[in-house]
């Protein structure tokens, strides 16, 4: 039985407070030591983000967005295939949205079978260190939650 190929994108810059929340979760995933899984880091550039994914079975992405009014540490997860995907993420806090990477992905065939979103509000992207305390919990939470679903998956 052939293993998948999983892939986790923490997206995001680490000196812009909240904007670090994708590459927090993959952080405390490392950590966790978890069998199979690649950990891979983005500014958000869409075609960096599809080069990363590329040859995946499941690509995991961690994002931070921008919402109005914005309820920091509120998660959103999606699929890939989901029709909010590509317009709901197009508030990522780093300009360019992860809808343009799936948009541009599925034109250029680019997609891997199981794509899945976690996008989480925030509120602070100014120059700095550290999450804000709703944002941290929730990239543990995040974290968790992923590592739950990706052992899950490769168990059953």
């Amino acid at each position: 039985m052939n293993t998948p190929k999983v892939i986790v994108i923490g997206v995001g810059n680490e000196y812009r407070r909240d904007d670090a929340l994708g590459p927090t979760v993959v952080d405390h995933l490392r950590r966790m030591e978890l069998i199979g899984i690649e950990y891979r880091e983005c500014d958000g550039e869409p075609t960096r983000l599809i080069e990363l994914w590329d040859g995946a079975d499941v690509a995991v992405v961690v994002d931070a967005v921008r919402a109005d009014p914005a309820r920091p540490g509120r998660v959103h997860r999606l699929s890939a295939h989901h029709p909010a995907a590509t317009a709901a993420a197009a508030t990522s806090s780093h300009g360019v949205g992860l809808g343009d990477a799936v948009a541009l992905a599925r034109a250029l065939d680019r997609m891997p079978p199981r794509l899945l979103l976690y996008a989480v509000e925030v509120a602070d992207t100014e120059f700095g260190l550290g999450l804000s305390p709703d944002v941290a919990t929730a990239a543990r939470l995040v974290a968790d939650e992923i590592a739950l679903l990706l052992t899950t998956d490769a168990s059953g």
